[in-house]
């Protein structure tokens, strides 16, 4: 039988999408020169264009958030500019409620409590912005021979990054105390991705990370610590994870704003994700001490729904969280919250 009379019966049981796309398949095939291995080739190419009874589908898989997130595929090449600048973590504008307001920080450090408490309304607004961007590209680490060598191993491609997140907590419905800014968090990190090449399910990257986190404020409040971590990724289908462990650069006893930090926002944290075919995203951040003694723990609940589309790219968010640190001036404070808003991407 011809490539020609072949391609027409395809074609007429519905099995090739175009002309074009059969004549290419069919020529690939027509080059092995045993007759077997044409016939499986054949026999391949039929079962991979099949529809269902229901009608055609779309043949395209389902998009890796993390490759998308983190630039892991072949595809995320070219010119590199620093103007090039992704979301990184969730950005939002919420109207939060806490069952426990915390009207008088203190921490074990000198100096560093709250001498008269805060007149605060359990009410207030949470907004934040997260971005990044490349640094270095992974075209300039094959340049210098850094992917290759790392290729042994099981890398395919390295990135440094650039990470900027900052969180706000605005009494904005305390009138009767000029509406003030309660705490503001402020994150820059620098991150060396470590993608793997897998290209299904499973292990998808390695982030290694340097991150300074403070809130700038005056001594009686001054919150602030370095860390180090390690994070991995992992990807099944719509799921993804990332979890993460942290070690906390040393300060003098004269520098360290909280000496205890470790004892309530933890020494690791894990992120899930999972976003329905009808662009429904919900998260859960878990972070905890990882010691029997003590015990505390941070979760976050942030679910975002596409229904906002009228206003482009905003979803309505819900935030849903409980336990210690949602913020620095918080971090040794118990508290629940409840926020609504809306928010313009995602982990």
């Amino acid at each position: 039988m011809s490539k020609k009379h072949l391609a027409i019966l395809l074609l007429g049981a519905g099995f090739l999408p175009a002309a074009s796309g059969a004549d290419e398949g069919l020529e690939r095939c027509a080059k092995f020169e045993k007759a077997d291995e044409r016939l499986v080739c054949y026999d391949e190419l039929a079962r991979s264009t099949e529809a269902p009874a229901g009608g055609p589908v779309d043949p395209s898989p389902t998009p890796s958030h993390l490759v998308e997130a983190w630039k892991l595929g072949a595809k995320h090449g070219g010119t590199r500019r620093l103007t090039d600048i992704m979301v990184y973590r969730p950005n939002y504008v919420i109207s939060r409620w806490s069952s426990d307001p915390n009207e008088q920080p203190s921490s074990p450090a000198a100096g560093r409590q709250t001498a008269v408490p805060q007149d605060l309304d359990p009410n207030e607004l949470k907004f934040q912005v997260s971005l990044k961007t490349e640094l270095i590209s992974r075209e300039a680490f094959e340049h210098i021979g850094v992917t290759p060598l790392l290729g042994y191993v099981g890398i395919d491609s390295v990135r440094l990054w650039f990470g900027y997140t900052q969180t706000v907590f605005w009494q904005a419905y305390n009138a009767k105390n000029s509406r003030p800014f309660r705490e503001t968090d402020y994150e820059p990190e620098a991150i060396l991705t470590f993608g793997t090449g897998n290209e299904g399910n499973g292990f998808k990257l390695i982030n290694l990370g340097l991150v300074h986190q403070s809130n700038g404020s005056t001594e009686a409040e001054s919150r602030g610590w370095n860390r180090a971590y390690l994070q991995g990724g992992w990807e099944w289908n719509r799921l993804s994870m990332l979890a993460r462990v942290w070690y906390r650069l040393p300060e003098s006893v004269k520098d360290d704003d909280n000496p205890d930090i470790k004892d309530y926002l933890g020494r690791g944290d894990l992120v899930t994700r999972y976003q329905t075919a009808g662009g429904y995203v919900t998260s859960v951040l878990l972070r905890h001490t990882l010691r029997s003694n003590p015990s505390r723990g941070f979760a976050q609940l942030d679910w975002a729904t596409p229904v906002l589309t009228w206003i482009g790219a905003a979803r309505l968010h819900l935030q849903v969280s409980s336990g210690y640190g949602e913020s620095l001036i918080d971090y040794n404070h118990k508290q629940n919250t409840l926020g609504i808003g809306m928010s313009f991407g995602d982990w």
